[in-house]
């Protein structure tokens, strides 16, 4: 330090520095009793099974306020939701979106096996023999789990899908098959290449028959090779041609980022676009 500073002027740079931590600390605060899922569960008569899921509700969460808050669904949701909460909790506090509930729809394991691609893909394909149920999941997730929700908590009824890889291809066969169960769809490096391209296939075929498809979809992948090999380069040409008027999407290819990390980036920017 420069002894020939004046004292008044050391004051004020303390002052901002005790400022700043103050600062933090509160935010840490704020982070922590914003973290901590709810784990939870409900008996699916669709799957017949027992399904888990987890909620991280808003910090001014007040049953007692008659406030409504938007509700963000996100499937894998066991690890997918610690990506998501943080940063849609920092992007909320800045009043870059409002305070959502957050409802991770944790996977299924029998006997140690993931029922992740019975569940996430659409059609079935001998390569995986557990393939081909997400018309059920998607059943499960419309008629048990989000009217479960609305009444277990105050929604606004505003809905929004985040899927990553297969449950980002769930994400995109899921506006076409019921576009008005959300209201807006995220998709992070989805596998749009299962099945021969499956669901684009069907996105090109199902689009013109939707003149009235009013909702939002974000889908990213990676720069390069892999944004042509996951099958996003084809779903982008299908709707610059095919995609009606009140659809509005968006598609973003990130620079130097893995299949796992591009998660990050998305979650920000995804909810950007959608609010």
């Amino acid at each position: 330090m420069d002894m020939k500073t004046p004292a008044s002027r050391i004051c004020q740079q303390l002052i901002y520095v005790i400022s700043f931590c103050l600062l933090c600390v509160s935010h840490i605060g704020i982070a922590q009793q914003n973290s901590t899922p709810l784990v939870d569960s409900l008996f699916s008569k669709v799957l017949n099974e027992h399904r888990n899921y987890r909620v991280i509700l808003p910090i001014d969460y007040d049953t007692n306020s008659g406030k409504k808050h938007d509700v963000i669904y996100v499937l894998d949701g066991e690890t997918v939701v610690n990506v998501v909460s943080p940063i849609h909790r920092i992007a909320s506090d800045w009043g870059e979106v409002p305070r959502c509930i957050i409802v991770g729809v944790d996977n299924k394991f029998v006997d140690g096996v993931v029922m992740r691609n019975r569940d996430l893909l659409p059609t079935h394909v001998s390569s995986s023999p557990l393939s081909g149920g997400a018309n059920n999941y998607l059943k499960f997730i419309k008629e048990e789990l989000m009217p479960h929700i609305n009444k277990k908590y105050a929604t606004s009824k505003r809905n929004t899908l985040f899927g990553h890889s297969h449950g980002g291809t769930f994400t995109i066969y899921s506006m076409l098959a019921e576009p008005n169960l959300f209201n807006a769809y995220i998709a992070t490096d989805p596998s749009l290449w299962w099945d021969g391209v499956y669901v684009t296939k069907k996105l090109k075929e199902s689009l013109p028959n939707k003149p009235n498809l009013n909702v939002k979809l974000f889908v990213s992948g990676r720069k390069g090779y892999p944004y042509k090999n996951m099958g996003i380069e084809t779903m982008d040409a299908v709707l610059k041609t095919n995609a009606p008027k009140n659809l509005k999407w968006e598609s973003v290819a990130y620079e130097n980022e893995t299949h796992i990390s591009v998660l990050l980036k998305t979650v920000y920017d995804g909810l950007k676009f959608v609010y």
